[in-house]
């Protein structure tokens, strides 16, 4: 009796750790710290995100799940570029957040034009697109959508 009970419990606990190694990754909350983002949209410079905790004034032991703030500084760092960041949010397993940038469409011959970008990433891969609007093109032209992709790694 014990030694069939003791079986029973001990085939429960296997087939509950099986089921626990093979589920699904559910979709996580980023963690916090530095990330390169390996882009096709800069030939220029890179990109380094610093993700830390979205935080609620007076409530700092209280940090919402889903929610990440992130700041952008360019490599090498060069006074007359722009800056972007803003407060990602967890939804159906994606992060997103979206950022005016006054440099963000790079004309060819002439000064840059303010965009506003929407970062979308997956919260498993860290993969993602940013689409790039902007109301004026270069030179004066219409303006349009630009979509470029990119991946986040942990540093």
């Amino acid at each position: 009796m014990i030694r069939t009970t003791v079986g029973v419990a001990l085939g429960a606990l296997a087939a509950a750790a099986v089921a626990t190694a093979v589920a699904p990754v559910a979709a996580a909350d980023m963690r916090y710290g530095n990330y390169e983002v390996l882009s096709n949209r800069w030939t220029d410079a890179t990109w380094v995100w610093a993700a830390y905790p979205c935080e609620t004034m007076g409530k700092f032991d209280d940090l919402p799940a889903g929610c990440v703030t992130v700041s952008a500084i360019d490599r090498p760092h060069f006074f007359g570029r722009g800056y972007y960041g803003g407060t990602a949010r967890l939804v159906d397993g994606q992060y997103s957040f979206t950022s005016d940038y006054p440099n963000g469409l790079n004309c060819p011959f002439g000064p840059s034009m303010p965009t506003r970008d929407t970062y979308t990433w997956d919260a498993n891969t860290l993969t993602g697109v940013v689409e790039s609007h902007f109301d004026v093109g270069c030179m004066n032209g219409p303006g349009g959508v630009n979509t470029w992709t990119f991946a986040l790694v942990r540093m």
